[in-house]
């Protein structure tokens, strides 16, 4: 049985959020092969790298040592470089960013190929790292720009399986290579003496590859971002202070990063104890460190996948805490597991839910951080989750010895304490995140619990709602979409929001009139409301019933924008008032002129409403929230370039008029008089997507 939500969905055209939708969208499916593909070029390039430093060491205590240098010239930049990422990646074109780093990366690697000097390979070692330091904030950054909302969890389980998912895969490929490599040095004299030839020269085409695939993504940049303004060096330090900040005061930020870099040390502990663990404590020797590896593995990219079928039945503010708990839980039981069958199935559940933390993690993050922090808030997660990583690798090994030596007489196993405390790390961890986001979530208002009765009378009419910001031309666009309906022979109905009725126009005086003044942000969406369900009840509705044609200036997608994303009131609160106070009417089609905030303003010739006195921050919101929303309703709704002239801007609306009525016509309605109608009872009037319902001012 359906529940409301979703068949408010259906009624707004709510494109479901599939992985086949996700990986056939072009520009995704293009990233996610750039990430692939880098990815595995960077875990082989790795291996290479390690193994030339080894090579070019003398004896097995130079080589530990040489080995050791390369790690440390690896983690270095996150300390030295580390806060400068997301500043920089805040501040500059972030597509740029990674096609820049991608070419110099594969550069470096292929310049190895010719290199014996330890320290030029520490140099460089520690330039990939620093430009991989920019490229993965500005990966994160970028995605929730490149899908819809609705997709965010699927694009982020996708990121994560393409970083880690390619780690067992590259030793594979390296492996291989190596051989390629032995086979051609006979042919090729300059491969002889040099085993990392072969992998480091692929490793470097597969970043020319991923550039390649980068340069043909069109990754838009919100306008809410585009006023920051251009790279300023001596700005930089400037944002990192903001930046350590937005993540102290803001308390989702910080509790999310704070679990995910747990979580990721979590995965350290068991990487660093495994191979002991299962040679030792198991008795099971090296093919059972790749089984329990495997076993991971298997169980990661389950809980990544599942991560959103998770966050339909729970919210993901209580799957991230709970979680890790559990994960924390699977860590207890894996230390007391006798042998290798049973530790591999519990090793399943840990990586489930280690997978679901971060995909949760990562979402919760990308959906509430403002992208003009989002760079820097992803770069420090990057820094903090390698140190984490880093620490756990060196730090419980040693622990484990601790525990042996302090147990030895006891016949107490210190691998199996070591991974008995990571479990107590990870739990107490996951319990203080939920403190923390429980308080985020007390200091946040109740969500609204109004059950709406979705009336579907008969539907004999059509009902069109006309979107966009100040200024974008809906007056006009309206005007001139009428006279054609009616040149059809249409019988059309105009009205407008707030407005339509004599309670509406008095509403609107208040809304509009720049002497109210300052209005609380839930006053606003509760006036806008209250006109809306006026206009629904006494013209919307029975004008649908005797057939007209409604068109209407603004709607619920209006409300959508401006209370639920400009006045920061959330997207589901607004819509569920709007869905009760509409009794779930939603237009059959909706006309978004898009238009620059900033062009649109400049076209009004009179005073400014109370609407268009707000700052350009707020109107970019406006803009970027109706571009996600006609994203993730593409059923209903039809995006028109409003930044042309009159005639070519109602060429592109009577296009869509014309294919859309055409479209109901094949299913009974409306037709014009003089034309016999198929089937005159159709379910339902008014049916398609909405959002909002703002600043409904004569200036559009």
């Amino acid at each position: 049985m359906s529940s409301v939500a979703d068949e408010v969905a259906a009624l707004r055209g709510t494109r479901s959020a599939t992985l086949r939708d996700l990986i056939t969208d072009a520009p995704f499916a293009r990233l996610l092969a750039a990430m692939s593909v880098s990815s595995l070029g960077d875990w082989v390039g790795f291996l290479a790298v390690t193994s030339l430093v080894t090579d070019l060491a003398a004896g097995t205590t130079a080589a530990g040592f040489a080995v050791a240098g390369l790690m440390i010239a690896r983690t270095l930049p996150a300390v030295v470089l580390g806060p400068l990422a997301g500043a920089l990646v805040d501040r500059s074109d972030r597509k740029r960013v990674m096609i820049t780093a991608d070419l110099a990366r594969g550069a470096m690697y292929a310049g190895m190929v010719f290199l014996h000097n330890l320290g030029t390979i520490y140099v460089l070692s520690f330039a990939i790292e620093s430009l991989s330091l920019l490229w993965g904030p500005a990966r994160d950054a970028s995605i929730p720009n490149l899908v819809p909302r609705r997709q965010l969890a699927n694009a982020n389980s996708m990121a994560l399986a393409s970083t880690y998912g390619t780690l067992p895969l590259g030793g594979i490929v390296f492996t291989l290579l190596v051989s390629v490599n032995g086979l051609l040095a006979p042919l090729i004299p300059f491969l002889r003496g040099r085993d990392e030839a072969v992998p480091l020269l692929l490793d470097a085409a597969t970043f020319v590859f991923s550039a390649a695939m980068l340069s043909r993504i069109d990754i838009r940049v919100p306008v809410s971002s585009r006023v920051l303004g251009p790279l300023d060096v001596s700005r930089i330090w400037r944002d990192v202070i903001d930046g350590v900040r937005f993540l102290r005061e803001d308390s989702m930020a910080s509790a999310m990063t704070a679990g995910i870099v747990v979580a990721f040390s979590a995965v350290g502990a068991v990487l660093a104890l495994g191979r002991i663990f299962v040679e030792q404590s198991l008795s099971a020797g090296a093919r059972g460190w790749g089984f329990m590896v495997t076993a991971f593995g298997v169980g990661m990219g389950l809980g990544m996948a599942g991560a959103n079928q998770a966050a339909r039945a729970i919210q993901r503010v209580s799957i991230f805490p709970w979680s890790m708990v559990v994960a924390a839980g699977t860590l207890f039981v894996l230390a007391a597991m006798p042998n290798l069958g049973l530790a591999a199935v519990v090793t399943v559940w840990l990586g489930a839910f280690c997978g679901l933390a971060w995909v949760t993690g990562y979402t919760l993050l990308q959906e509430n951080v403002r992208d003009e922090f989002r760079g820097r808030t992803f770069a420090s997660l990057t820094i903090l989750s390698r140190m984490g990583l880093f620490l756990s690798l060196a730090s419980f090994p040693t622990l484990a010895g601790i525990y042996g030596a302090i147990g030895s007489r006891w016949e107490l196993d210190g691998v199996r304490l070591a991974l008995a405390s990571a479990g107590v790390a990870v739990a107490l961890a996951g319990l203080n995140t939920r403190r923390l986001l429980k308080r985020y979530r007390l200091s946040r208002p109740e969500p609204l619990a109004l059950v709406p009765k979705l009336k579907r009378p008969p539907a004999t009419g059509f009902f069109i709602a006309f979107e966009g910001v100040e200024g974008a031309g809906k007056g006009t666009q309206i005007g001139m979409a009428a006279e054609f309906l009616r040149s059809e022979g249409y019988d059309v109905l105009v009205t407008r929001e707030p407005g339509g009725t004599d309670v509406g126009e008095r509403i609107r005086s208040v809304l509009l009139d720049p002497e109210t003044g300052a209005l609380d942000a839930r006053a606003e969406a509760l006036l806008f409301a209250a006109s809306r369900a006026q206009t629904v009840h006494s013209v919307i509705r029975p004008a649908l019933a005797d057939g007209k044609v409604v068109i209407c200036d603004r709607y619920v997608d209006s409300s959508l924008a401006y209370q639920g994303w400009g006045r920061g009131l959330g997207e589901q609160d607004v819509l569920t008032l709007n869905v009760w106070a509409t009794q779930g009417l939603f237009p059959d089609l909706v006309i978004l002129l898009h238009l620059e905030p900033e062009h649109g303003l400049l076209r009004s010739t009179e005073a400014p409403d109370r609407m268009e006195l707000e700052g350009q921050d707020f109107h970019a919101k406006v803009s970027d929230a109706y571009l996600r929303i006609a994203e993730e309703h593409p059923e209903r709704f039809v995006v028109v370039d409003a930044d042309r002239a009159q005639g070519e801007v109602f060429d592109q609306v009577r296009d869509a008029l014309s294919k859309a009525l055409e479209r109901q016509e094949e299913v009974g309605r409306p037709t014009p008089p003089g034309h016999e109608r198929t089937d005159p009872a159709q379910p339902e009037s008014g049916s398609g997507s909405v959002p909002e319902d703002p600043s409904a001012s004569d200036a559009g």
